[in-house]
């Protein structure tokens, strides 16, 4: 499935209709979709539409049109002259069926919701960049209130339908049917709870239409399958990756453990950690190499990366003292290098070792993304797609931007975004989890942009395991035991 900006649903739409499919016959599909969705969702006798003056509420005059026959229904618009011809016709089609909208005004709107009738909100859909206002504000305010349940169309009214900003005032959908495609909002917080229960409707654009005006792909078990990890029957441990973790201080030791033993169980054939603390040997798989950032540790891990490096991971829990050697030692090794945490240096030293490195996947948070762009945390969390994006231009390196919608950008514009997870992985080593689990994946380094896709799909859904367990008590340990179950499962299809 693909996730699209307004600008791109607008484009998609337009080669549309120079296809040869008016405009008009999507908006009936997409009225008719609306109508279907309110049919097998609710039982409500009553339904009261409320149109906006442009496209969406032409998709609302249709909708209310269809739903004429089995349900009893009133329509409120903001305007009895629409802006866009479609939305005209539309609305003169529902007045050749007998019903005529009234305007939108406080007491009409007042009297409608005494009868608890299912809203169907079809005031603005994708596009808005500005707060509610007004009239149209308290109106938004009284439906919310209310109590009645509510199916937006397309996107809830008053959310900024390109990010995860809420403008303002905004409905609070049960359900949303999003027409061709899904839109960004969808996805990201704190946009993405107004949408309630999310749904994508056909409304006949062509595939390769859409597939063609889209930029990011909404990651799927089914989408990532063909990405995973698989071992021949005759295969060893070198053949499966080995992996040198470079991670660990004296106070952050924890971290490191966890992403080797992720490693691990993601199917690493080796593992070798190499920290200056002392390691508690809780997994005797884990080879320890005493590391002294102090005494030429550039000299340690080169011995150490000749033999047992086929990728790399750096960061987790990193000692401080390495900052002044991380751009020499990203640039030690030509492998796939997994950069973390610490290692998430910034500065333009750092900068141009990562982009001469060529092969390396970057995990930040959004406080780290934020650093390394130079921007604030806040920019991150409104735009994670466009600094994603940005991150991997910059760097020529694979961004994996970790949050409760993880996006994933390639140097090259590909990108992609995966909602997938439990509430419970808002704790304490996760990142680390998933920063082992992508060292272990990603010795394929012609597919770094895919193999970091399955992994956050992988995580993720070892975050849902653990939180059917444990629920918002899991820990990130949790995630390591569950996560043989999920990658069984992704493989199989389930």
């Amino acid at each position: 499935m693909k996730l699209f900006s307004a600008h791109e649903m607008r484009a998609a739409d337009q080669a549309a209709a120079d296809a040869g499919i008016p405009l008009l016959l999507l908006m009936e599909a997409a009225g008719r979709a609306v109508a279907d969705a309110v049919t097998r969702h609710f039982a409500h006798p009553e339904v009261l539409v409320l149109c906006g003056g442009g496209n969406n509420g032409g998709d609302g005059y249709v909708a209310a049109r269809h739903l004429l026959a089995s349900r009893r229904v009133s329509v409120l618009e903001l305007s009895s002259a629409p802006r866009s011809d479609d939305a005209r016709t539309m609305r003169r089609a529902l007045l050749a069926h007998g019903l005529t909208p009234r305007p939108l005004e406080e007491a009409a709107l007042t009297r409608a919701l005494e009868g608890r009738p299912l809203v169907v909100d079809a005031l603005f859909g994708s596009g808005l960049t500005r707060p509610l206002e007004g009239e149209v504000a308290a109106a938004v305010a009284r439906v919310n209130a209310s109590g009645c349940e509510v199916l937006s169309v397309d996107v809830p009214s008053g959310v900024a339908s390109d990010t995860g900003e809420l403008l303002g005032p905004h409905v609070r959908a049960t359900r949303t049917v999003q027409l061709a495609g899904a839109k960004v909002a969808s996805l990201f917080h704190p946009a993405r709870a107004a949408f309630g229960a999310a749904e994508v409707a056909d409304i006949g654009i062509p595939k390769a239409i859409l597939e063609a005006h889209a930029s990011v792909t909404v990651l799927s078990p089914d989408g990532v399958r063909a990405h995973l990890p698989t071992r021949a029957p005759d295969t060893h441990k070198y053949e499966v990756g080995t992996l040198l973790v470079i991670a660990g201080s004296a106070t952050y030791l924890g971290a490191a453990e966890m992403a080797c033993r992720a490693a691990l169980r993601a199917g690493a054939g080796l593992v070798t950690l190499a920290s200056e603390g002392s390691f508690p040997g809780t997994w005797p798989e884990i080879i320890h190499e005493r590391l002294a950032w102090d005494h030429d540790p550039l000299g340690t891990l080169a011995e150490l990366g000749e033999n047992r490096a086929q990728v790399r991971l750096i960061g987790p829990g990193l000692d401080r003292r390495a900052a002044a050697v991380l751009p020499a030692l990203i640039g030690q090794r030509r492998v796939p290098t997994v950069l973390d945490a610490g290692a998430l240096g910034g500065g333009d030293a750092w900068e141009r070792a990562v982009r001469d490195h060529g092969r390396c996947v970057l995990t930040p948070h959004h406080g780290e993304a934020a650093k390394l762009l130079e921007t604030s945390a806040k920019a991150v969390r409104t735009a994670p797609l466009e600094a994603a994006r940005t991150l991997a231009e910059r760097t020529g390196a694979v961004v994996v931007l970790k949050g409760a919608t993880t996006v994933v950008a390639a140097p090259d514009g590909r990108t992609a975004a995966h909602a997938g997870g439990h509430p419970g992985m808002a704790t304490g080593g996760t990142g680390d989890v998933l920063a082992g689990l992508l060292g272990a994946w990603c010795s394929d380094e012609g597919a770094l942009f895919e193999r970091a896709c399955a992994g956050v799909v992988a995580h993720a859904r070892a975050g849902e395991r653990a939180g059917a367990r444990f629920g918002d008590g899991l820990i990130a340990t949790d995630l390591i035991g569950a996560f043989p179950e999920a990658w069984r499962e992704l493989r199989e299809g389930r």
